[in-house]
Parts: structure tokens; C-alpha cells; sequence
């Protein structure tokens, strides 16, 4: 039966169970300080690393990279636990060797991981805690850390700002053929519309002014041409007239003068008349007949001219023919050149933006390998540690006595709140609603020892009242 106890009754039991408390703590105390003493000491060391933030460098030329090399502080515990910067620093400082060779190297990523610690200091630092068994390779692997840390990142960060260069230049690629495509397309449209284009228009406008002028001038020289053949034939009939006039006055002095002769002498003055009349008429004739040949001549040439103007004329209207078509069509063409022009201009934007762009990532590429070395600086490398970190041997101890001596007195409370054994007349009143009368003390030899009475009907043979009742 369980009762409740005082803190003079749990002193007192424990001070009649002070052999089983005692050795209860005893063995306890042993067992917790083997534990303690037994447990390997294991070492840490520290080392903290400052990120240097890169504004100067946004200011110069747009990066590449998005990410700020400070947000990387918000992920630098995941990424330092990652398998790639744990696994290379086990192979290149053979860290557990042993687990490696018995369960893999997952294994000894996974005892790192639990080795590691990592906490943010501040706003642009954190500091990285190595343990281990060996100070030296706590010490070691605290200083190795960071610098894997930053080559990992800083390899991340240059293929980022390779790939984006990469990126820009196949974009480049891809616009540059669409910008050729245009160019040729623009081309052969000019080549085929030549003389109809919108920057031709001012020069048709001049053609056709200029042809319109040459036919007014021609049309003038033709009307002059036409007036002079008008005159030519006109004089023609008169010069026919006048040559058939002397040619029958010249037959009629020659016949005269062949009667004449046929009459009178060589020397007489009428046969010399004649021929004198007849030689002056036959110097007349053959001017006529001349001036006749040269009419023909002028009105042959003046016929020709008139051709001549009449073709140039008719070239002229097919040359003004043209202009106009090309004048005609001009708005035409325009429009379709606008809009060739305009998608051209499109693409040669577009690629030129991606050429600034390209630059760019070169530059900031550049600046990412320039700037490498000085993103994060180890401003607190860590030390050989001195003195084990864990476990704290005292405090170890302390904590296996208290545990001892509670579980000594636990035992002890336990013990007597479980047992039935009636002590004193004060128990045996709290515990009978009978009168006790007295408490026979059991004398033996010098030490006083008290009867115990037990509790149950059946041993005391007492009854309660309700039973004698």
C-alpha cells in the first residue's frame, strides 16, 4: 500500500536504507564516471570568413550573375554541408578512413555533416566549426572549408557567367543570319524594283522634267523642220519652172545657132551672138540645175531631220513613259519597303542589343575571375586547439553524481512508500481508528527497538469498529 511521506519520514527511511542508498549511488556515480572518463575527447576549431561585397563592380558593367554574392549567406549552410565541398575535403585530407573504406564515402559525408557546424555571423560573415579527434585535422579541415567553399562557389559563379556569355553569343549567331536574311531579302527588292524606290522618287521627278523640257525643245525644232520643208517645196516648183525655162531657151538659141551657122560664118556677128547667148544660157541652166540639185539636198536633209526629231520625240515619250510608270509605282514599293525596313530594324536592334549585351558578359565574365580572390576573406583562421571541447569531464561527473544520489534516494522513497511495516505509535494512530493503549518497546541488550505491528485484520487481529459492531 503507497502513502504519502514527510520530509522527516523520508529522511528517516532513508537513513534506515542508508546501506542500499549508498550503494545504489555508489555503483551509479561508477558507472557514470566510467562513461565520462571513457569517452573520447574530441577537439574543435574555428575559423570565420567575411564576404567582401562586389558594388564596385555592378557599377562598372552589368553582371551576368543575379545572385549577390552576399545572399549567399542565407544558403551557406546548406551548400557547405553539400556532398561536392564535403566529399572533396575528405579526399584530399583523407578524412575517415576507415568509415570509407568499410560503408562508402556516403558515410563519411553523412559523420561530416554531423562533425560540421555553421552558423551567420552578422550580416556578411559566418564561421565554420570542425570536430574531431585530432586537433591538427580539426584545425586543418576549419581552414580548408572555406577555401573549397569559395572555390566551389566562385566555380559556380563562372560557369554561371560562361554560360550566359555563351548564351548571348549563340543569340548572336541566330540574329546575325536573321539581320543577313534581311539585308539580302531588302537587297534583291531593290534590285528588282530599281528605279521605282522611294529614294529614287526626287531623281524620276527630275527624268521626267528633264524629258518633258527635251520634248517641248524638240517638238519646236520639229515644227521648225516641218515649216522649212513647207518652203523647200514651195521653192521647189519654182526652181523646176526656171531650170525647164532656160533648158528650152538654151535648145531654142541652140537651134538658132545651128541656122545660123548653116547661113553665115564662124565670124559673123549674129552666129557670134548666138553664141554668146547661148553660152550665158548655159551657164544659167547649170546654175538652176544646181540650185535645183541643192534643193533636192536641203529638203532630203530638212526629211531626215524631221525623222530624226520625229524618233527622238517618240524616244522622249517612252522615256516619260517610264518615269511616270516608276512615279506611279513608287507608293507601292514604298510601302513594302517600310515594312521590310521596319522588321530589318526589328533584327538589327535585337542583334545589337545582344552584341551589347555579349560585351557585357565578357566584361563581367572577366571581372568574375579578376574579382575571385577577394569575395571571401578568412579574417579569423582557426587554431590548433589546446584543450578538448567535449566532453567537459567535471561538469560530466557532477551530473553522474547528482544522477547517482537521485536514483539512490529515489530507491530508497520507493522502497519505504511500498512497505507495510507499522513503526511507531504516531503511523499506528494515523493508520487505526482504534484507541492505542500502549507500545511495548522491544528491548534488546542496550538498543531500543520497537515491535513493528502489521497493518492487515489478519496479522493484528483487531478490527475496525464497523467490524466489531
Amino acid at each position: 500500500m503507497e502513502r504519502g511521506m514527510t520530509g522527516d519520514q523520508v529522511l528517516a527511511a532513508l537513513w534506515r536504507r542508508k546501506a542500499l542508498v549508498g550503494a545504489i549511488t555508489a555503483a551509479v556515480f561508477a558507472v557514470g564516471t566510467a562513461v565520462v572518463m571513457t569517452r573520447p575527447s574530441m577537439y574543435e576549431a574555428s575559423s570565420v570568413v567575411r564576404v567582401e561585397p562586389q558594388r564596385p563592380g555592378e557599377e562598372m558593367v552589368q553582371r551576368t550573375v543575379s545572385e549577390l554574392i552576399e545572399q549567399r549567406l542565407l544558403t551557406v549552410r546548406q551548400e557547405l554541408m553539400a556532398r561536392p565541398v564535403l566529399q572533396k575535403a575528405i579526399e584530399e585530407m583523407n578524412l575517415y578512413p576507415e568509415l570509407v573504406s568499410e560503408k562508402g564515402i556516403e558515410s563519411a559525408v553523412v559523420q561530416m555533416r554531423k562533425d560540421l557546424t555553421v552558423r551567420v555571423e552578422g550580416e556578411n560573415a559566418f564561421e565554420i566549426t570542425f570536430t574531431s579527434r585530432d586537433p591538427q585535422v580539426a584545425a586543418q579541415v576549419a581552414n580548408r572549408l572555406p577555401a573549397l567553399f569559395a572555390e566551389e562557389t566562385l566555380k559556380l559563379r563562372q560557369a554561371q557567367a560562361s554560360r550566359a556569355t555563351q548564351l548571348f553569343s549563340e543569340e548572336m549567331d541566330s540574329l546575325a543570319k536573321s539581320v543577313s536574311t534581311w539585308e539580302r531579302r531588302i537587297a534583291q527588292f531593290k534590285v528588282d524594283h530599281m528605279g521605282e524606290l522611294p529614294e529614287q522618287l526626287e531623281m524620276n521627278m527630275r527624268g521626267l522634267e528633264r524629258v518633258s523640257q527635251l520634248m517641248q525643245t524638240k517638238s519646236e525644232e520639229l515644227r521648225a523642220a516641218e515649216a522649212r520643208r513647207s518652203d523647200l517645196a514651195r521653192a521647189r516648183n519654182a526652181a523646176d519652172s526656171e531650170a525647164g525655162r532656160l533648158e528650152a531657151a538654151e535648145s531654142g538659141l541652140s537651134r538658132a545657132l545651128v541656122n545660123a551657122k548653116t547661113t553665115w560664118t564662124e565670124d559673123h556677128p549674129e552666129v557670134k551672138r548666138l553664141n554668146s547667148e547661148l553660152d550665158t544660157m548655159t551657164v544659167r541652166r547649170k546654175d538652176a540645175e544646181g540650185r535645183l540639185v541643192a534643193d533636192r539636198q536641203e529638203r532630203a536633209r530638212v526629211a531626215t531631220l524631221i525623222e530624226a526629231i520625229q524618233g527622238e520625240i517618240k524616244d522622249l515619250q517612252t522615256q516619260a513613259e517610264a518615269f511616270q510608270k516608276r512615279l506611279d509605282n513608287t507608293p507601292r514599293w514604298a510601302h513594302e519597303l517600310g515594312v521590310l525596313n521596319r522588321d530589318y530594324e526589328i533584327a538589327r536592334t535585337k542583334y545589337q542589343s545582344v552584341v551589347s549585351r555579349r560585351v557585357e558578359a565578357e566584361i563581367a565574365e572577366g571581372l568574375e575571375a579578376k574579382t575571385a580572390q577577394s569575395l571571401f576573406n578568412v579574417i579569423s583562421p582557426a587554431g590548433v586547439p589546446a584543450v578538448p571541447a567535449r566532453p567537459d569531464r567535471f561538469t560530466g561527473m557532477l551530473i553522474a553524481l547528482l544522477v547517482a544520489l537521485g536514483l539512490g534516494v529515489l530507491t530508497g522513497v520507493v522502497l519505504e512508500m511500498r512497505d507495510d511495516s507499522i513503526r511507531d505509535g504516531h503511523e499506528l494512530r494515523e493508520r487505526l481508528t482504534l484507541p492505542v493503549l500502549a507500545v511495548v518497546p522491544n528491548m534488546q541488550g542496550k538498543t531500543e527497538k520497537r515491535v513493528l505491528m502489521p497493518t492487515s485484520q489478519s496479522r493484528s487481529g483487531i478490527s475496525s469498529p464497523t467490524t466489531l459492531n
